[in-house]
C-alpha cells in the first residue's frame, strides 16, 4: 500500500499546481520522527545562528509561523509577551499547546491552524515579530508569495520578520522529495524581491550551511 500511495504522489506532483503539490507532500506523519531528532539541535542554532539575527526585535507581540512542536517557541516564551503560533498541521498545534500550555514563562500564548497559505486569524498591523525557522525551506514560491503579502499586512511599522527558507532556486525540482533535504524551489533573490513589491525593507540576508546545501535566513523590516 505505501509503494502504491508514493506511485500516486509521484504522479500527482508533476500535475498539481505547484502550492497543492508542495502542501500534498509536506502534510506526512514523517515530520513527527523529526522533530524529536532535531530537539538536540536547537541550543547550537539558537546561539549560533538565530539569537545574533534577531536580538534587537521587539517581541512584544510575534507569529512564530509552523512551530511545529515548539521547540523554538518555548525559548520566545522567554522573550515575548504574545505568541500566535499558527500551523497547517493540527497535531503540530496539538503538540505545541501539550507542552507550553496557554502560558509559559509569563508569555499568553495563542494557536491557530490555518489553511497553509494565509494569516486571516491575526488582525492588521499588530504583530511586531515574525519568526519562523526550519519550515519555510519546504515552501513553495507559491506558498511563500501569499505569506510575504500577510506578514506585510499584519506587521507594526517597523516590525521586523525572520524567515529560514531554501536557497536552491530554479535547480530544485518541484518533487521537492528529489531535492536534498526536501528544499523547494525559492531563491534569496526571489525573497528579496517579494519584500519590495510588498513593502518590507530586506535588512539581512545570512547564507546558512545544512549539510550539503546552503539555504537563507532573511531579515527584513516594515516600511514607516
Amino acid at each position: 500500500m505505501r509503494k502504491i500511495y508514493r506511485q500516486v504522489e509521484r504522479i500527482l506532483v508533476w500535475v498539481l499546481p505547484g502550492k497543492m503539490a508542495n502542501r500534498l507532500q509536506t502534510s506526512v506523519p514523517a515530520w513527527s520522527n523529526y522533530f524529536v531528532a532535531a530537539e538536540s539541535s536547537t541550543a547550537e542554532q539558537w546561539g549560533d545562528i538565530i539569537w545574533p539575527l534577531i536580538r534587537d526585535f521587539d517581541f512584544d507581540a510575534v507569529l512564530e509561523l509552523a512551530p511545529g512542536w515548539g521547540r523554538s517557541t518555548e525559548r520566545l516564551c522567554g522573550l515575548a509577551n504574545r505568541i500566535y503560533a499558527v500551523d497547517i498541521d493540527p497535531r503540530a498545534i496539538k503538540a505545541c499547546r501539550q507542552r507550553l500550555g496557554n502560558s509559559f514563562k509569563g508569555c499568553d500564548l495563542v494557536y491557530a491552524v490555518n489553511n497553509g497559505k494565509d494569516l486571516r486569524m491575526i488582525e492588521s498591523g499588530t504583530i511586531s515579530t515574525i519568526y519562523c525557522w526550519d519550515s519555510a525551506v519546504h515552501f513553495s514560491r507559491e506558498i511563500l508569495a501569499s505569506y510575504v503579502r500577510e506578514f506585510s499586512r499584519i506587521l507594526r511599522a517597523r516590525g521586523k520578520g525572520f524567515v529560514h527558507h531554501s536557497n536552491l532556486g530554479k535547480t530544485a525540482s518541484k518533487n521537492i522529495k528529489a531535492n536534498p533535504h526536501w528544499r523547494s524551489n525559492v531563491s534569496k533573490e526571489f525573497i528579496a524581491q517579494l519584500c519590495r513589491e510588498n513593502g518590507l525593507i530586506v535588512e539581512i540576508q545570512r547564507d546558512i550551511k545544512w549539510g550539503e546545501i546552503i539555504d537563507c535566513a532573511t531579515v527584513f523590516v516594515k516600511a514607516l
